[in-house]
């Protein structure tokens, strides 16, 4: 059996997803592919640095439970939705502790204190409204820290987003 490369496998399931109907800009494409910091890629696909806003966040015994929306700092514009389940038990406590101060995206706290991690994306699709979505989990010490869903509000198309 002859294995592909990540690159044409995700392309091949970015294909099938728009066999319904619906195309995806390049930078939803991007969006939907990237497995590395989203708001450094936002960052640049936007021109803008990204605020990363904290709507709600719940605590429970192993999990935290998170809702963000990051939107860009020049024009207000919300990019993405995510909503995350944070597993406690997987991660080092000082993470932990950056998470509950609900003031950094999870990608910047993740790469700002160096530690190991490799993306996994679980599913692609569109949502009831008809937006793109991608849910992913970080795996660190080869358990899953973090599951997390993107509803991609970006638009984007040929002239930029």
């Amino acid at each position: 059996m002859q294995s592909r490369d990540y690159g044409s496998s995700m392309l091949n399931r970015i294909s099938r997803l728009e066999r319904s109907g619906q195309r995806l800009s390049t930078a939803q494409k991007i969006l939907l592919a990237e497995t590395g910091t989203v708001e450094q890629v936002l960052s640049i696909l936007v021109g803008s640095r990204i605020k990363v806003a904290v709507s709600n966040q719940i605590e429970q015994k192993s999990v935290i439970l998170r809702e963000v929306v990051l939107t860009s700092k020049k024009t207000g514009t919300p990019l993405i939705h995510a909503y995350s389940k944070v597993y406690k038990q997987n991660l080092p406590a000082s993470i932990i502790d950056e998470i509950r101060r609900k003031n950094r995206g999870i990608g910047t706290i993740v790469s700002q204190n160096s530690l190991e991690t490799y993306r996994r994306i679980i599913r692609i699709g569109f949502s009831k409204s008809g937006m793109p979505y991608r849910v992913y989990r970080i795996v660190h010490g080869g358990k899953v820290a973090f599951e997390i869903r993107e509803d991609i509000l970006v638009k984007g198309g040929p002239g930029g987003i």
